[in-house]
């Protein structure tokens, strides 16, 4: 019989987690607990209008930690007079990022592995003197890139681009009739995929991509396991396997 994974994110947003799956006979249902909404008159832009304003006095690079944020940060750049970003040097938290990036037309030249304490500390290992940092991210973005670059002496300095907002649960998709796995993949999806399901987690294995996001479903009571590596291709080894 055909397996069912439900993953907490949009359909576009799972398409890769789906692709892997498929020659294993796994479908993939989205569960979107999140939707996806575009911020534009960040204050952020200011400080970034600033440090463009000063005579560079180290390396200034951008990070990304998601693939929603490079496509919003190249279309409000030119709003906000911050042209010369699109040539700095680019990090980002995983391939799917670093894809999102290069084709917004940044050049990327640090992938680190899907964690922000991974991207962090190989750019820390990079840079040999403090930087600037323009984080391009999301209103809730997690704190362990900006805070791990912040404790070893670099500026960064976040634009928020987009916000994920809780999708009402009348407008989410029904379950199904079967449901054999179910993927978080953020705190926040955690916590509202719980309170869609009314406080009571389905009755089957639950996976998280990264320790932060099972640790954070550990305390709401929904333990979870994690593969090997924070990414698409690791998860769905360790699915086709179990």
């Amino acid at each position: 019989m055909r397996r069912t994974v439900l993953i907490t994110r949009s359909r576009d947003d799972a398409a890769e987690l789906a692709a892997l799956l498929e020659p294993c006979g796994i479908e993939v249902k989205p569960y979107p607990v999140l939707r996806l909404a575009t911020v534009t008159g960040d204050r952020g832009w200011r400080a970034v209008k600033r440090l463009l304003a000063r005579p560079q006095d180290g390396e200034r690079w951008l990070l990304f930690a998601s693939p929603r944020a490079p496509e919003r940060l190249a279309a409000q750049a030119g709003d906000h007079g911050a042209e010369a970003l699109l040539a700095w040097p680019a990090a980002a938290v995983g391939r799917a990022t670093a894809q999102a990036a290069e084709a917004a037309g940044f050049p990327v030249a640090l992938t680190g592995p899907g964690t922000g304490a991974g991207l962090a500390r190989e750019l820390n290992a990079r840079l040999e003197a403090p930087a600037d940092l323009v984080f391009a991210c999301g209103h809730h973005q997690r704190p362990e890139l900006p805070r791990a670059l912040e404790a070893a002496g670099h500026r960064v300095h976040p634009v928020v681009l987009y916000r994920m907002d809780p999708t009402p649960p009348r407008e989410l998709p029904p379950l199904g009739p079967r449901v054999d796995v179910v993927v978080l993949t953020s705190p926040r999806a955690a916590r509202y995929y719980l309170e869609a399901l009314g406080g009571m987690p389905l009755t089957c294995p639950h996976w998280a991509l990264g320790p932060t996001t099972r640790d954070a479903a550990a305390a709401m009571g929904i333990g979870c396991r994690i593969p090997p590596r924070p990414d698409m291709e690791s998860l769905a080894e360790e699915l086709c396997r179990s």
